[in-house]
């Protein structure tokens, strides 16, 4: 039975008998980016790698153990895997899928995700309202002072009482920084807010405090106080973690006595965390253990309700993304690898080149980069839909940015992103990455077009780039102002504290989702607008053969 007291949410757990041990069990989900059911919309196949549906199988089978056991989802459910389609409108927003699958699965708690952002706050508030869960995040106001959701909520549960605060990385006010969608908005300290937040919950008795918390372990970005790192290190007293947002399997991690966990991305995982609590005669309460783990749900089917109630949803998405939008006479990325690394990392390809058209085309700029999430990418000959576009380039808000650069600070982005591979070593028979950043939650290998250069990996770190000219064979100049365009989020990443252009403002000459919309203006949209109304549906798909990595025979 949930009520609400004083300004928090209290679940009271009907109980039979009071028992000397009190186990509490938690499990916690985060980053299922729109894995609803086990379907892959942009490669358009069965992936059972890990969905909501599996989890509410898992789910399922733990509550015949544990009937009470509590239920937490750490965000970014609403983006990725084209879940996004239903959030896009504040009409789709209205009917969008999340919530009744969150609903079909009892969940007790949601938090608020950086992702859940990037749609508006009038959609995001459509689609809030259905959640029965409890939403709650500390730490984000209206700019008038005035909390979005609760920041806290209490569990009894057989004599214990158990708080629990909601976090959300305070990054998301960066990554929306150009959408407009937080103007009216602000973010505060995670550390802060816990500190006042554990002090009011302790006045209110509660024995244990948990966080959830959309946020990593270690700081993103190296700025501080975005990973739980720093949180458990500037405050006492939180006895368990579920984290998220770095997609990172976490089993368990303990810092400061504090048990942490994650569980990993895309639904693949569930953290389970198990905690005994001894309760005396005198209602004393002693915290006896704390465990966590994280258990994979691949091997799981789907729960057979969370399918229907997203059948006609999993059947819109497949009927748009299947829409031929135009043919390629060629195969655009040669199906190899190139010392251990896809050759989609490892050189020019017809689809590197296709992205670095579209982007000078509608950007103006000399030189432009981008690069591919998934080593796995793919375009065969034949035609082109609209799942292809998707699957290819994932990341659906991604713009591009024209700022004016220097040819030397060029180089220096340039010989940044080749540093994504580590210098080749005696002995080496394939390409390596570096060990921290090819483990990375983004890849940072960026690709550039306007330009032909060589990464040469027998070169040690900032000096890998070689014959680097203007596609016209111009060479670069290093005191040359350029037009360079990228995305706004990989500019904020160079310019950040400890970044290559820390504290750089450099011009901003022209902006995607300003010139042409905030839809018109995704990469993917502009690589659909170019392949059908400039190119006319009909595509070459060659390589401009512009760049490669040497080192190897």
């Amino acid at each position: 039975m949930k009520k609400l007291l004083t300004g928090l949410f209290v679940l009271s757990a009907v109980s039979v008998a009071v028992a000397k041990e009190v186990n509490v069990k938690i499990v916690g989900t985060s980053d299922v980016h729109g894995r609803m059911v086990p379907w892959s919309y942009g490669a358009d196949v069965e992936d059972k790698s890990g969905s909501f549906a599996q989890i509410a199988t898992y789910v399922k089978q733990a509550r015949e153990k544990t009937p009470d056991l509590i239920l937490a989802d750490i965000g970014d459910a609403i983006q990725d895997n084209q879940v996004e389609v239903f959030a896009k409108t504040l009409e789709k927003a209205k009917d969008n899928p999340v919530p009744k699958v969150l609903n079909a699965m009892k969940y007790d708690f949601f938090i608020l995700g950086n992702h859940e952002f990037n749609f508006g706050m009038e959609n995001l508030d459509e689609i809030v309202k259905d959640i029965e869960a409890k939403t709650l995040t500390a730490n984000f106001y209206h700019k008038d002072g005035k909390r979005y959701v609760e920041p806290t909520a209490i569990v009894e549960k057989d004599g214990v009482k158990l708080g629990f605060i909601g976090l959300t990385t305070p990054m998301s006010a960066i990554f929306e920084k150009d959408t407009g969608h937080l103007d009216d908005w602000k973010f505060t300290s995670p550390i802060e807010e816990t500190k006042a937040q554990i002090a009011d919950l302790k006045a209110k008795g509660v024995d244990s405090i948990i966080v959830l918390a959309h946020m990593g372990i270690e700081n993103e970005n190296n700025i501080p106080d975005t990973g739980v790192e720093d949180l458990v290190n500037a405050v006492d007293g939180i006895d368990v973690i579920i984290a998220g947002h770095m997609h990172k399997n976490v089993p368990s991690e303990t810092i400061k006595d504090t048990v942490i966990t994650e569980p990993h991305r895309y639904g693949t995982m569930v953290s389970e965390v198990d905690m005994v609590f001894d309760v005396s005669d005198d209602g004393k309460v002693k915290l006896l253990s704390k465990t966590a783990t994280t258990i994979p749900v691949n091997k799981l089917e789907a729960d057979p309700e969370i399918v229907k109630i997203y059948q006609p949803y999993h059947d819109e998405l497949r009927a748009l993304n299947n829409v031929v939008i135009g043919e390629t006479a060629n195969d655009m990325v040669p199906m190899e690898k190139i010392h251990g690394v896809s050759s989609a990392f490892a050189k020019d390809s017809g689809l590197s080149s296709f992205i670095h058209d579209v982007q000078l085309h509608y950007s103006g700029a000399d030189v432009v980069s981008f690069a591919f999430d998934y080593e796995t990418v793919r375009q065969p000959k034949g035609e082109i839909k609209k799942k292809d576009i998707i699957y290819n380039y994932r990341y659906a808000g991604g713009d591009v940015t024209v700022y004016e650069l220097t040819g030397k600070q060029l180089k220096q982005y340039m010989e940044w992103s080749a540093d994504y591979f580590d210098t080749i070593q005696a002995g080496d028979k394939d390409y390596r990455y570096n060990d921290v950043r090819g483990k990375s939650k983004y890849v940072t290998f960026d690709l550039f077009g306007g330009v032909s250069y060589k990464v040469d990996l027998r070169n040690p770190s900032s000096s890998k780039i070689t014959e680097l000219k203007l596609a016209d064979g111009t060479p670069i100049n290093e005191e040359t102002k350029y037009k360079v365009g990228m995305n706004s989020y990989r500019y904020g990443q160079l310019s950040k504290q400890g970044g290559i252009f820390e504290g750089l403002k450099a011009p901003v000459l022209w902006e995607s989702k300003v010139a042409r919309g905030s839809e018109a203006g995704t990469i993917q949209n502009m690589m659909i607008d170019y392949l059908t109304n400039v190119k006319g549906g009909k595509i070459e798909g060659l390589s401009h053969n512009r760049w490669e990595i040497i080192g190897l025979d």
